[in-house]
């Protein structure tokens, strides 16, 4: 008798007759989020899409950059940082630097000394040629 009722009923009608925001309204939310497994929901988010909605400009307009730097340890940072070596390699960068200039200026000036004998020699034929080297045997 019952399957009788139950198959002569429109579900949809009956349905379409309830308040549902009645229902809801009875429904205790905080035991439904109870019964919720998070760490599932939050598999299922795609964080990188999150991020990419962010207002980055917005967010750092938020941080506090004095309370960052006052939390940093100064004292342990420069004892940690080893300057002995920062200083080497800032040395050795001005001492190749000053001799690639000191370098460039030789060669500058050797030109310049090279065309003044030239005309004092009054040969015009340009820059004199450098000195042949020997002809060495080679060894076997």
């Amino acid at each position: 008798m019952i399957d009788l009722v139950v198959e002569s009923l429109d579900l949809n009608a009956l349905i379409a007759q309830i308040d549902l925001n009645a229902v809801l309204a009875r429904v205790d939310l905080n035991e439904v989020v109870d019964r919720m497994d998070l760490n599932e929901v939050v598999a299922h988010i795609d964080l990188d899409e999150v991020v990419a909605r962010v207002d980055m400009n917005k967010l750092l307009a938020r941080v506090d950059i004095n309370q960052i730097v006052s939390r940093i340890d100064v004292e342990t940072l420069v004892k940690n940082t080893d300057l002995g070596a920062i200083m080497v390699s800032s040395s050795s960068t001005l001492a190749t630097e000053a001799v690639d200039l000191g370098r460039g200026h030789a060669v500058s000036m050797d030109d310049t000394l090279a065309r003044w004998i030239s005309r004092i020699r009054r040969n015009h034929t340009g820059r004199a040629e450098p000195p042949e080297l020997p002809n060495t045997p080679e060894e076997p």
